[in-house]
């Protein structure tokens, strides 16, 4: 399972969400207990300002504590006016299938 974070902001506030982001990476350090950070950080600039997103894949039976670090995380994001941000649940395919009691075969 992975947990998707997605933030917009104004490309204006870029200097500020950089700064946030320093703070939080200070706050919140890396607990790979609960989630191993896949994706850091990849940022694009849309027609709307600047999109970034993080992937993490959530520990075996630790999602409660994961979306609850994720959710602190963008709060904290949420401090700079401007920024909108979202958070999604991801299953790989193979996941998905084993749910449901198939496999993908070898």
């Amino acid at each position: 399972m992975y947990i998707l974070l997605t933030v917009w902001f104004p490309a204006s506030k870029g200097l500020e969400v950089g700064k946030k982001a320093l703070e939080i990476n200070e706050k919140i350090p890396d607990d790979e207990t609960i989630l191993k950070t896949i994706l850091p950080g990849g940022l694009m600039r849309t027609k709307n300002g600047i999109k970034g997103i993080t992937i993490f894949e959530v520990m075996e039976g630790k999602l409660e504590e994961a979306y609850a670090r994720a959710s602190e995380i963008l709060a904290l994001y949420a401090e700079v006016e401007g920024v909108n941000s979202r958070i999604d649940t991801m299953t790989t395919a193979a996941e998905a299938l084993e749910s449901i009691g198939l496999a993908i075969p070898a």
